[in-house]
């Protein structure tokens, strides 16, 4: 007989997050006696939906494989929106919105009088009406026709509206922008150290218009190498609490999409302005490291500055120059540039393999590459080359974030800093059962440290299950995010840890380069420190957000376009790897990183069913196996743009 679940009579207060159309969990407000997320079944969810605050009431101990309390939501104390973006269908008498967010498992009730211009397919954005009667469906009237589905531009708009993304400046905005973005002047140049007379370059993308860093190195003798890395000095131009820093602020960061970059700052400063454009002088903050022969920073200096860089460069150009290759853009460049980069790899190479031998990190886990035409139709999907001179980059980067991180900490003003921790107790002990499965030790002593995860990738390097073990590693670690108080950063086995390299899209290091500026200006008074010691707190919460939500928005259209792509090959055959297992489907992935499912129900000849313990799918009678890793043929049998879902089947 099956064994009863406890009942229990406890309500509290917390914030719902959807997890599919079928469930969701709600994360109850610190404080509470377990600060824990509770299971909700959608037909428990009264049509909460994502960052709304509710009020849940625990209905069982646990919900079985989940392992988590269960309960359902009695009350939405507070919607985050009451706007959601669909596709309206309309009717005789009535008409309904279904939303593109996929995981909201309800239709919005139109009437006729709250049409407004929609027509069939219009993609239109819905305020929610107070509900009636908790059985009915939710209603809505339409306020805004977006554009139609059919339209690809539109249907990524939509997204965008959807993941709540600020896309438009409004004009007092832009005139304040254009209102700043005016010539370096002389007395802009005071208490800064003029550095155009160096070799600065800028390595990035080749379509980059935004340019934050730019890089410099010296070989001094003795084995000391000199690295300025020279980040936009964009403090300068947003001051703290103009309409710039308030937009700013609430964007939290860029957002880089498929056909289009969404920035946190208007394109006079973005691409302008702020941006180190070749041959134009810049105001920079400069991080300067002396390097002994083992990449130890025997010295540093931090400073406000006035940089002109020389030449802008792209990754492949770099490349090419490390690897030896000829061209002509190359052979146009100046000798000493050439040089240079040759001994930059040099040093980030050492550099790498420092932060290597302390523990880091190393995920190689391969970028996708989406190809699309002019109208946005995608051609091609492949692995994304991480070549040397993207790490090269990253190395010098990653540095100056660790440098200025420790500076600031030693100084003991407030800050803001990058924290990664280390894996949640049962992430680690799932992550543990599932490499057991895989005939894989992973033992830690006491707590897990950097070198375990360290040793665990070097183990599968080269073998067929390499890709499956790296991702379901970096699924078992927390998500890094933004503190106030200096934790750490797991991955890169580092004490020390700040984002101050990229002001131009991200939020977080225009805040700490204005810190850092009002220190260097001996401006930092008690009552800035106190000022600083208030907002901190929730500005990292807030940027922590809006980061996820830009990642989560990627990914959104990213599996979109995948569908899209791979519509045209249903029927077709492909093999690919098991990439993950659950009660109801084992996902495959084919090597051009396109995932979709074989759902249990659909594999002929057997029952089968999911065994947690040993994190393998069996069969009830034949006892055949499904494992992580596997190599599986399989056919394309269902695709959905609609709901970004790929369906495989198992080829006999």
């Amino acid at each position: 007989m099956a064994k009863k679940k406890k009942k229990i009579e406890s309500e509290y207060e917390g914030i719902f997050r959807l997890a599919s159309k079928s469930f969701g969990f709600v994360k109850l407000n610190a404080g509470t006696p377990k600060e824990e997320e509770i299971f909700v079944l959608a037909k428990d969810s009264l049509d909460a939906m994502n960052d709304d605050r509710v009020l849940v009431k625990i209905t069982s101990d646990n919900a079985g494989d989940n392992k988590k309390r269960e309960g359902k939501i009695i009350k939405i104390l507070e919607r985050d929106t009451d706007i959601v973006i669909g596709i309206f269908e309309p009717n005789k008498g009535f008409g309904f919105v279904r939303p593109i967010n996929v995981k909201i498992p309800f239709d919005i009730h139109i009437e006729k009088k709250y049409w407004g211009k929609a027509v069939k397919d219009s993609i239109v954005e819905v305020r929610l009406l107070p509900k009636k009667n908790k059985k009915d469906n939710p209603e809505g009237v339409i306020v805004k026709v977006l554009g139609h589905k059919d339209d690809p531009n539109d249907e990524i708009t939509a997204i965008v509206h959807d993941f709540k993304i600020r896309d438009e400046f409004d004009e007092d905005t832009l005139r304040e922008a254009d209102n700043v973005a005016v010539p370096i002047e002389e007395k802009d140049k005071l208490g800064r150290v003029d550095l155009r007379d160096k070799l600065f370059v800028t390595i990035d993308g080749e379509d980059t218009k935004d340019i934050d860093d730019s890089v410099c190195l010296e070989i001094l003798g003795n084995g000391i190498r000199k690295l300025y890395v020279s980040i936009a000095d964009v403090s300068h131009y947003v001051r703290e609490g103009s309409k710039l820093d308030r937009e700013a602020l609430k964007r939290g960061n860029s957002v880089y999409l498929l056909d289009r970059v969404i920035p946190m700052l208007p394109h006079v400063l973005s691409n302008g302005m702020c941006s180190l454009n070749e041959g134009e002088d810049r105001l920079s903050m400069t991080c300067e490291m002396e390097f002994d022969e083992k990449a130890k920073v025997v010295r540093h200096n931090i400073y406000k500055s006035i940089i002109r860089s020389c030449k802008k460069m792209n990754y492949h150009e770099v490349q090419n120059i490390i690897d030896g290759v000829n061209d002509e853009t190359i052979d146009e460049l100046n000798n000493e540039i050439k040089k240079m980069i040759l001994n930059m790899i040099e040093l980030s190479r050492v550099i790498r393999k420092r932060r290597e031998d302390r523990g880091a990190v190393n995920f190689n886990l391969e970028e996708t590459e989406i190809v699309v035409d002019e109208k946005l139709k995608p051609i091609d999907i492949k692995k994304k080359d991480r070549i040397e001179s993207y790490k090269l980059i990253e190395d010098f980067m990653v540095s100056a974030n660790e440098t200025v991180a420790e500076e600031f900490f030693f100084r003991e003003v407030p800050f803001l800093y990058r924290t990664h921790e280390a894996s949640e107790e049962d992430k680690l002990e799932n992550l543990q059962i599932t490499l057991a499965s895989l005939g894989i030790p992973f033992h830690i002593r006491n707590e897990l440290h950097p070198k375990d995860m360290q040793k665990l990738l070097k183990s599968v390097e080269g073998k067929p299950y390499q890709m499956v073990v790296e991702k379901l590693a970096l699924r078992s670690m927390s998500q890094a995010k933004y503190t106030k108080n200096l934790i750490g950063h797991f991955a890169l086995a580092s004490k020390y840890y700040t984002h101050f390299t990229s002001p131009i899209r991200r939020y977080s290091d225009l805040q700490i380069h204005r810190i850092m500026s009002e220190v260097m200006n001996n401006s930092f008074s008690e009552k800035r420190r106190n000022h600083y010691e208030d907002i901190l707190d929730s500005v990292a919460f807030h940027i922590s957000k809006t980061e996820r939500v830009a990642i989560d928005c990627e990914r959104d259209i990213d599996d979109l376009k995948k569908c899209e792509y791979m519509l045209p090959h249903l029927g077709e055959s492909f093999t690919g790897t098991v990439s993950g297992l659950t009660n109801f489907g084992i996902f495959v992935e084919l090597p051009n990183t396109i995932e979709g499912m074989i759902p249990l129900r659909d594999i002929k000849g057997d029952h089968y069913m999911f065994d947690e313990a040993k994190y393998q799918i069996i069969g009830e009678h034949s006892k055949k196996v499904f494992s992580f890793g596997q190599k599986l043929k399989v056919l394309l049998v269902k695709c959905t743009p609609e709901t970004r879902t790929i369906d495989f089947k198992l080829e006999e």
